[in-house]
């Protein structure tokens, strides 16, 4: 690849990365399934109680979904992707590291914002026609208590 198809795809891999943070924060579930292939991989560690990993877009979304729904009527997140930087690189996939921060606040007036979780995704990241689509997210977060309540039950 030559550096403006580099910078181009690296501008639309970055793009995909938002957009997943945007989805989860919005609940936009089926813009969320629309951002890994079908035969897609989630891994998260450490152990959420979940097994992992989710596998095929639409396992992917039921599960980030029903975990979603567990907090989003009390309190909004905002997933923030930063430091995305992405290694190997050809025309059709690439590999990509992301750092997550995940901040929170009670939907009650008056309650302060909180980091609620830190980690790190390692992603390969394939190009389907015009649209570069995760094939394999690895979230490993720096506490497993991030995880609790609600990736098994709504407690």
């Amino acid at each position: 690849m030559d550096r403006t198809e580099r910078a181009v795809a690296t501008t639309e891999i970055t793009q995909l990365i938002g957009h997943y943070g945007n989805c989860l924060d919005r609940g936009d579930f089926d813009g969320l399934q629309a951002l890994f292939t079908e035969d897609a991989e989630f891994h998260v560690g450490p152990d959420p109680g979940v097994d992992s990993p989710l596998r095929g877009n639409a396992g992917i979304r039921q599960t980030i979904e029903r975990r979603w729904r567990t907090f989003a009527d009390r309190e909004q997140r905002r997933h923030v992707m930063l430091n995305v930087v992405v290694g190997s690189l050809s025309r059709d996939e690439a590999e990509v590291r992301t750092t997550i921060v995940v901040f929170v606040v009670g939907r009650t007036s008056g309650e302060h914002v909180k980091a609620h979780g830190l980690g790190v995704f390692d992603d390969i990241v394939v190009r389907r026609g015009d649209n570069w689509l995760f094939r394999e997210r690895r979230l490993v977060l720096d506490r497993v208590d991030y995880f609790a309540p609600g990736w098994v039950n709504p407690d």
